[in-house]
């Protein structure tokens, strides 16, 4: 196995930051700091230059990284091949989610996995898609599943995971809560609960808006709340209406707390995908994962 001190410093070198290290490996930054002098203790050597808040490879870092890296691949190569020799899949699986797909959907997910694998430990982080596509370009991330537009990338490579559609949930005991779709003169009327700015569902719905000739000013905006959980419970206790991904809101519409409708002459439909780094050697757990994300396989889990 990769001692943690060359996990430790892989990571250091490539945050270039010793706190943004400690964050990425949930440590603290004095046990990151413990780590590279171990190693520097070790080969008699600096590894880094520290300039100011930032770090640099001495030549000797850089020709410890180079050997870190391989040897790095070489446990992941001898890991898969061996667990495809024996059967028996082991190991980390770390993801990075954004929002609606690591509260309301992963956890279906990963529980049905690990039913098949339960020697595969899965931890997921839940970050915006610059932040999680940032961690896979960097290797951090296995992989990891996004909502929002990828930015362009020579390494990265996107596949699509589900479809998702963004809906207008409404408390259950409202006039409107038996039909099937609104319209927009309609909407107008209601009190909408808005998602902060820069939120993926709030941009859906913007865009929406603007290709309807729509201003959001037109809307009744009553709120606006930075989670979905808070809009959810807003919804439930009257205050409003708002629209949510049909994933986010399923669990009150099956218990009947809330309806979701759909607003006449708005397209709210968007993908989300699943983000991998071409250049990482990807585990046995990933790959096992990977196959796990069938599309039929994944809607039979989260309807069940």
């Amino acid at each position: 196995m990769l001692s943690d001190s060359m996990r430790v410093f892989i990571t250091v070198a490539d945050k270039k930051n010793f706190s943004k290290a400690a964050k990425a490996l949930s440590l603290t930054q004095p046990a990151v700091s413990f780590q590279i002098q171990t190693l520097e203790q070790y080969y008699q050597t600096m590894l880094f230059d520290r300039v100011n808040r930032h770090v640099k490879l001495t030549a000797a870092g850089e020709l410890l990284l180079d050997y870190a890296i391989h040897m790095n691949n070489l446990q992941a190569e001898l890991e898969r091949n061996m667990q495809q020799l024996t059967g028996h899949v082991k190991g980390e699986l770390l993801i990075g989610a954004s929002t609606t797909i690591g509260e309301y959907i992963l956890p279906y997910v990963v529980g049905s996995f690990k039913q098949d694998y339960p020697d595969v430990n899965v931890t997921i982080q839940i970050m915006n898609t610059k932040e999680i596509s940032s961690a896979v370009e960097s290797k951090t991330f296995d992989l990891g599943i996004i909502e929002g537009p990828l930015e362009q990338s020579d390494v990265i490579e996107a596949h699509n995971f589900l479809e998702d559609e963004l809906v207008l949930a409404i408390p259950s005991d409202h006039p409107f809560a038996k039909k099937e779709s609104i319209t927009l003169e309609e909407l107008k009327e209601l009190p909408y609960i808005t998602r902060e700015p820069g939120s993926g569902s709030r941009l859906i719905f913007e865009q929406a808006l603007i290709d309807a000739d729509i201003d959001i000013e037109d809307l009744n905006i009553v709120m606006e709340l930075g989670s979905t959980t808070s809009i959810k419970s807003a919804i439930m206790g009257g205050l409003g209406v708002s629209t949510i991904s049909k994933w986010a809101v399923q669990d009150l519409v099956k218990a009947g707390k809330v309806a979701a409708l759909n607003v006449q002459g708005l397209t709210l439909k968007r993908s989300f995908h699943i983000i991998l780094n071409q250049e990482k050697f990807h585990s046995e757990a990933t790959g096992k994962f990977l196959d796990f994300l069938d599309v039929d396989n994944i809607n039979k889990i989260l309807e069940h």
